[in-house]
């Protein structure tokens, strides 16, 4: 997303997020932006025991900070970079205090025939997987089992384009790439119309070459995706997303999967009232051959936002039996109460 104000609001219509950046410099060609969040959470589960540690609760912390800046070449072409990383308190005492994520670290050229963009970036399908994605803690889990369908991913380029009328184009691709999977090449596509009454749709598909064996076998894991948006002013928020292919990859245990068929839904019900939101959501991931990849959990959250401060707890009800699940996903229920504070 571009930064072009000094300071901007990164929310949905019933502010499920809010973030700001404020302008550190700016002339009649160049803009440059800093912005970033500090997040103290704390999580109650008995999936935060282990053998060594009895106890149910876990920090989950983080501090964001993201500086982007745009050059304005002409009226039809303009420059763009953005880098976004993430601290969180490492939980090995033996390194250092801080482990560093990068969240974003890519520059591209914007036209008004579409922008492109090459790096450390979304993926083309994240545009659809966003609709359902808008709770502050239990949604978006579905999708990030695999390079060409995570939110973001490294060396991606990817086009995007818009029109007037409401009609939304991406495509990408993915060179030795890599999100939270082993490094992969994919490509992925999304094509989206918005409504003029408030209705979004879209289609979409991905695949990658996914690791699946102990050494560098690899094999095709795809993923076909359907999701529609619903938002009014009085603050409904409503968006579903189907996902379905098959998936290569590794498990537990040293085992793996290979070409195992998945379906897979998200489904977001959010309601804002004044500086109030209180959001549902479901979340369902399982394939033919293993049950380590499940997912199936309830979500209900009430998050409360005065300016640039956010108040937040979530329940996560478990479905899942005992020993499903363990990658994407445990078997017990959780609750997260956070705080956080956007500059």
């Amino acid at each position: 997303m571009k930064l072009k104000l000094s300071t901007i609001a990164v929310s949905s219509i019933f502010a499920s997020t809010l973030a700001s950046a404020a302008t550190v410099y700016q002339n009649e060609d160049t803009i440059l932006n800093f912005g970033g969040r500090a997040e103290v959470r704390g999580n109650f589960s008995d999936a935060n025991k282990t053998d060594s540690n009895d106890h149910t609760y876990s920090d989950a912390s983080r501090v964001r900070l993201s500086v982007d800046g745009t050059q304005n070449l002409s009226e039809e072409i303009a420059f763009f970079g953005k880098y976004e990383f993430e601290l969180t308190e490492n939980e090995d005492g033996a390194k250092d205090d801080v482990a560093v994520n990068t969240r974003f670290l890519y520059a591209g050229v914007e036209t008004n025939i579409g922008n492109f963009y090459y790096g450390h970036q979304n993926n083309a399908v994240t545009y659809l997987t966003d609709w359902t994605d808008a709770a502050e803690t239990y949604s978006g889990y579905i999708n990030e089992y695999t390079v060409a369908t995570a939110d973001r991913a490294k060396n991606v380029l990817r086009y995007e384009w818009t029109t007037n009328s409401g009609l939304t184009v991406q495509v990408d691709g993915n060179f030795n790439s890599d999100s939270e999977s082993a490094q992969s090449n994919g490509y992925g596509a999304v094509v989206a119309y918005a409504l003029p009454f408030g209705l979004d749709i879209g289609v979409g598909y991905a695949a990658s070459d996914e690791t699946y064996g102990n050494g560098n076998d690899t094999d095709t894991t795809d993923a076909f995706m359907a999701a529609a948006k619903y938002t009014h002013e009085n603050g409904l928020w409503l968006a579903a997303l189907y996902q379905g292919g098959t998936i290569s990859t590794a498990v537990e245990n040293n085992q793996y999967v290979k070409g195992s068929n998945y379906n897979a839904a998200d489904a977001y019900l959010g309601y804002a009232f004044g500086q109030n939101n209180v959001n549902l959501t479901y979340s369902y991931f399982h394939a033919e051959d293993t049950r380590d990849l499940d997912i199936n959990f309830v979500g209900i959250e009430y998050a409360r936002y005065m300016g640039d401060v956010a108040f937040f707890g979530s329940y996560k009800i478990n479905l899942l039996d005992e020993g499903q699940g363990g990658i994407g996903d445990n078997d017990q229920d959780e609750v997260m109460l956070g705080m956080r504070y956007s500059f």
